[in-house]
């Protein structure tokens, strides 16, 4: 019996071509960043013409949306954030899940979403900014929430928010080093993740106990008020 190969449907053309343009599309912004990278320079590397780039994403601009869309589901999208944070187990392991995500997103390939998050979080493009930025919001209050539980530490409190930035700061760094450029940084990327992720996770928790549990004794110093901006004689605000 003789089977013949099913013939691809122009719509899975159509997709894997739409793929190709946006793969094409995120290592080249990543490589020269948003204003540097041109339609012509995406059509010639991914070996189309300007019709079909405006046939799948509209334009240039358009692309570029699509390509942030893309480095959020890279790096632990919202589903997976969800997964995590309502299995049935402790706020412990929830937490060392979430920050083994980041890990993992951190590891996997070249680091070409990586690095157009870093451009994003340090050069803000007129496509991203702050638009780009309310995407981590959702994922930045289930960390929150998390770390609340384990420290005992109430959701608003500025103690909290240190806790956040101390806790997530090795991963953001990590995102956005270039691995060939940083090599007191990047040798950690020649040991295995697990390992990584072991003496990581193991360092940040023992970290954010101590720290809840003074915390809980009243032995942290205490937060002056926060500054009110007043307005300014000309009517600019002030410190």
């Amino acid at each position: 019996m003789i089977f013949f190969s099913k013939k691809k449907t122009s719509r899975e053309d159509g997709e894997a071509t739409r793929r190709h343009i946006l793969e094409t599309a995120v290592r080249l912004f990543a490589e020269h960043g948003y204003a540097d990278t041109t339609s012509k320079m995406i059509c010639r590397e991914a070996g189309v013409n300007m019709a079909s780039v405006n046939y799948h994403f509209g334009s240039r601009d358009d692309l570029y949306r699509a390509v942030l869309d893309d480095v959020h589901n890279q790096i632990v999208n919202m589903s997976k954030m969800v997964r995590i944070t309502s299995a049935d187990t402790t706020a412990e392991e929830k937490l060392s899940r979430v920050l083994e995500a980041y890990l993992e997103a951190v590891f996997n390939g070249e680091g070409w979403h990586m690095r157009i998050w870093a451009h994003e979080l340090t050069m803000p493009s007129p496509m991203g900014g702050l638009a780009f930025l309310e995407g981590t919001f959702p994922k930045e209050e289930s960390i929150l929430s998390l770390l609340s539980e384990v420290t005992g530490i109430p959701h608003d409190a500025p103690e909290l928010q240190c806790c956040i930035i101390s806790v997530m700061a090795p991963y953001l760094l990590m995102l956005c080093v270039q691995r060939n450029m940083a090599r007191s940084l990047s040798t950690i990327f020649e040991y295995d993740r697990e390992d990584v992720n072991r003496h990581l996770n193991g360092l940040l928790l023992s970290g954010i106990r101590a720290y809840g549990e003074k915390y809980a004794r009243g032995e942290l110093p205490a937060f002056a008020p926060p500054r009110i901006h007043e307005a300014a004689p000309d009517g600019k605000k002030g410190a």
